[in-house]
């Protein structure tokens, strides 16, 4: 079992394609809308990276730059790319437990009347929509990139499966949601 966390799989992740300055790596966070799957922030990257410095999972360098200001430049370590290898073997064997808060809502939704419940799941529906198609046309505008692997069009592809699934449950949960409703 990995002892690393999401996070910093997600930092040594990124350092596996080249050695980066956190600048860099945040470019990469945001090119890649790393925000809407991950747990990362601009201020986590450098607390995480000083845990990996720690760890022994990333060596660092400081390097010169053109007006010669220093900074860190961050690269994986052997036993870096051994954890993250570990990590990513373990993310992709396991279901995780997910908490929706879409379910805690469920569990009281008796305390709605049924028009602000089906009020509220319309609203909801209309939230999924927006999310399906804004990973529609990621994926589009990733197989567009020709350099861009099909791994990371998949993590586009799998998010529309999933919202259309949970589309496909609150529409049949709105036709339901006066039957019953207290």
């Amino acid at each position: 079992m990995s002892t690393i966390s999401n996070m910093e799989a997600v930092l040594l992740g990124l350092l596996t394609e080249k050695p980066m300055h956190p600048y860099e790596i945040e470019k990469n966070v945001v090119d890649r809308d790393m925000r809407g799957w991950t747990e990362i922030s601009m201020s986590s990257i450098y607390k995480v990276l000083g845990k990996l410095e720690k760890k022994l999972l990333v060596d660092v360098k400081i390097e010169q730059t053109g007006t010669g200001v220093a900074r860190k430049v961050y690269t994986i370590s052997d036993r870096g790319k051994k954890e993250v290898k570990e990590k990513v073997q373990e993310l992709v064997s396991e279901v995780p437990v997910i908490i929706y808060p879409v379910e805690l809502g469920l569990h009281n939704l008796h305390l709605l009347d049924t028009d602000e419940a089906q009020e509220a799941i319309t609203s909801y529906i209309r939230s999924l929509d927006q999310h399906i198609a804004c990973f529609t046309a990621l994926e589009e505008y990733l197989r567009n990139d020709t350099s861009c692997p099909f791994n990371r069009i998949a993590l586009a592809i799998r998010r529309q499966y999933i919202l259309k699934a949970e589309r496909e449950w609150a529409v049949q949960f709105l036709g339901e949601c006066g039957h019953g409703q207290g």
